[in-house]
Parts: C-alpha cells; sequence; structure tokens
C-alpha cells in the first residue's frame, strides 16, 4: 500500500488531516448545511413510499434514489457520517488506483493532488459524489488498461449510476481499443439500471421514472434551460455556457451574482460559441487520440482520461468548484511541470476566495488551458518516432 511508504510523522499530520477534514464533512452533513440533503432527500421519500420522485432532484439519475435507500433509512447524521467515512476511504485509495493506471509513486503524485486539493475539500464540506466517483472511473481505467476491460468499464458505469457525467469515461476505452469492452459496459450499466429501478420500484414505476427524467432534463436543463428557468446562474456555477453568457451575453444581471458583463450578444450566439469551443475540443480529442493509439500505455491512458476529464467539465451546462477536482489526471499528467502546478494550485485557491473569479469563470479558464498543455504534449509525443514502440 501506498501509505506504509510515509514515515510517521508524515502519517501523523495525514491523519489529523483526515480527521479534520472528517469531522467538518459530517457536521455539515448532520445539520442539513451540505448538498447530502438533496440526494438524501429523495432517497428518503423512496425509502418510504415507493416513489422515485424524479422532480424533486432531476439532476440525479433516478437509480441513485434506490442505490441510496439503505443510507436513507438511517438518521442523516448516521447517514451522513457513513457518506462521509466512503469518501474519505475512497480518496485515500485513490491514490493506489492513480499508480495502477499511470505508474506514478505517491512522491509524484504529490505536487498534482496539492494543486486540487481546495476543490477536493470543496467536495467533502458539500458532502458531494465526486471522491467516490473519481475513485471508481480511476479505478476502471486501470481495470481496462489490463486484462479485465469489461469489469472496468462496468465500474465507470457504476459512477454512472451515482451521478451521469462519468458516463464520458467510456470514450477512453474507445480512444485507447477497448471499443467491445466498453460498449459492454454501457449494455451491463443500461440493464444493472433497469433491474435496480424494475426490481425495487416495480416495472412501471422503474420505466415511468426513468422516461420522466429523461422529459425532465429535455425540459428544465441545458444552458437554454437553465435561463429559462431562471436556475443556477450565480457565480458559483462556472460551466462554459453560463460563464459565456454571464460575461458576453443578453442576459439580466439580477439573475447573476458576481459577475462582470462585457457584452450584450443574443444567447443564441453565446450558445453557438460554447458549440463551436465544443467542436474544437472534440476534434482536439479525436487528434490525439489518433496519434497516440501507438503511444507508451501509461501516458497514453493518462492524457485521454486527463482530456476527457476538461471535456466532460466544458461540455456541461452544471459546474460548481468541486467539479475541478476532476483536473487531477491533468495535474499528473503534467507533473514534471512543476511550475504549472503551483500556479494552478494558486490561482485556484484565489478562484475560490474571491466571488468575481467565479463568475469570470477561473477554474474553467484554468481547465482549459491544461487541456492545451495536455494535448500539446500528446500531440509531441505522437509524432516522434519512439512513441511507434
Amino acid at each position: 500500500m501506498l501509505l506504509r511508504s510515509l514515515d510517521r510523522r508524515a502519517l501523523v499530520l495525514l491523519a489529523i488531516l483526515v480527521a479534520s477534514v472528517l469531522t467538518y464533512s459530517i457536521i455539515r452533513g448532520a445539520t442539513l448545511s451540505s448538498d447530502f440533503k438533496n440526494p438524501y432527500r429523495v432517497a428518503r421519500v423512496f425509502w418510504e413510499t415507493g416513489t422515485l420522485d424524479i422532480r424533486g432532484e432531476p439532476r440525479y439519475p433516478p437509480t441513485i434514489r434506490v442505490l441510496l435507500a439503505p443510507l436513507a433509512a438511517l438518521p442523516i447524521g448516521v447517514a451522513a457520517a457513513i457518506w462521509s467515512a466512503l469518501s474519505m476511504a475512497a480518496v485515500i485509495a485513490l491514490p493506489g488506483a492513480v499508480q495502477r493506471l499511470s505508474g506514478a509513486s505517491l512522491r509524484e503524485q504529490a505536487l498534482p493532488w496539492l494543486a486540487v486539493l481546495t476543490f477536493m475539500f470543496d467536495a467533502f464540506a458539500l458532502g458531494q459524489s465526486d471522491p467516490i466517483n473519481l475513485f471508481l472511473v480511476t479505478s476502471g481505467l486501470a481495470l481496462a488498461r489490463g486484462p479485465r476491460p469489461v469489469s472496468g468499464a462496468a465500474l465507470i458505469g457504476l459512477a454512472g449510476m451515482i451521478k451521469v457525467l462519468p458516463v464520458a469515461f467510456w470514450s477512453v476505452l474507445v480512444a485507447r481499443g477497448r471499443l467491445a469492452a466498453a460498449a459492454a459496459g454501457a449494455l451491463l450499466t443500461l440493464a444493472a439500471s433497469l433491474a435496480l429501478l424494475t426490481a425495487f420500484a416495480g416495472w412501471g414505476a422503474g420505466l415511468s421514472g426513468a422516461i420522466e427524467w429523461v422529459t425532465v432534463l429535455r425540459e428544465q436543463e441545458g444552458p437554454w434551460g437553465l435561463v429559462a428557468t431562471q436556475n443556477s446562474l450565480r457565480e458559483n456555477n462556472e460551466a462554459l455556457p453560463i460563464v459565456l453568457a454571464r460575461t458576453f451575453g443578453d442576459l439580466d444581471p439580477a439573475l447573476s451574482r458576481n459577475a462582470v458583463s462585457l457584452g450584450r450578444l443574443p444567447l443564441a450566439v453565446i450558445w453557438s460559441i460554447w458549440l463551436g469551443v465544443l467542436s474544437a475540443l472534440v476534434a482536439t480529442w479525436l487528434a490525439c487520440a489518433w496519434r497516440t493509439r501507438r503511444a507508451p500505455s501509461e501516458r497514453g491512458w493518462l492524457g485521454m482520461f486527463a482530456l476527457t476529464a476538461v471535456g466532460m467539465l466544458a461540455a456541461s451546462h452544471i459546474v460548481w468548484p468541486h467539479y475541478f477536482m476532476w483536473l487531477l489526471p491533468a495535474t499528473l499528467f503534467l507533473a514534471r511541470r512543476p511550475r504549472v502546478l503551483l500556479t494552478v494550485a494558486v490561482a485556484g485557491q484565489l478562484g475560490m476566495m474571491v466571488p468575481l473569479l467565479r463568475g469570470l469563470g477561473c477554474h474553467m479558464a484554468i481547465a482549459l488551458v491544461l487541456f492545451v498543455l495536455v494535448a500539446g504534449e500528446l500531440l509531441a509525443a505522437g509524432a516522434t518516432p519512439s512513441s511507434q514502440k
């Protein structure tokens, strides 16, 4: 285990940090001042009534209501303590998963972790699922890189049953020549989700809940849906389309706090710009996948993991600050560039402290810069003869 490589003093300091973070996270959860109360509430409704209550929290997939039902049967304080402990266990195990995927030692991971630590703390303070999902995805990719690609794809699918965004990482398997495994993982996830919903909610209720969820997402979500419903437009949402709308779009200033308006472009133009940026990111992703198809395995997997994580953030219409802990693959890939990582750490912390910087999309800008740096290294490596070995 990687922790055995630490000396006693480092282990004591780590134990104090873990205990402090856990205590704070549990207190926040038990006092209903973290986001854990939201999935807990709909899971509690399901536990008590058997109703999926899709509209209560439409951003969570229907499956989370069933998966969290055993926790929701407990008092909120106990449930929050268990959830925080699971999240901490995932984070403690994450360096080992990173080493299996990339070969990076604990010492080599130190600075990349420092670069995203502020986002990790935010995730714990809010009782979010991202620590667990990041571990599941990283472990899944490590398995997929080895002799168990279908198991790896299934782990990624499990993360997608908690929060939908991680299913984007099936594309890493496709990029690394594991198309059949990615397809099998997707089918297994779909089958497991349907089985879970129909077994515990009933055939009719399970299917209707899934259909209602898709319908509500289509009606209320997307950046245009957020504007129409006047929802999640404040500075903490650093999603690229929302940042562009706040800064350059014809958006009512009363709807967005801590925004700096530099233009009044029609929102249709803003959405077109966003889609144009996404198209450029996808084109770059495809170019990197092609150029690195014969690149050394560890760098190829980690690089595509990093690009996909940033692409996932850029494509989403909801990106709270803690989402940027998904920049860990990018900081790991750039571990040999300490000045870049120190800049990310400082800029990231400043963004957490200054609302106006979040309103301007400080953290999303960091993510896009990291995308460019990672892509540049992948394309350069793919062009060298050594990458053909």
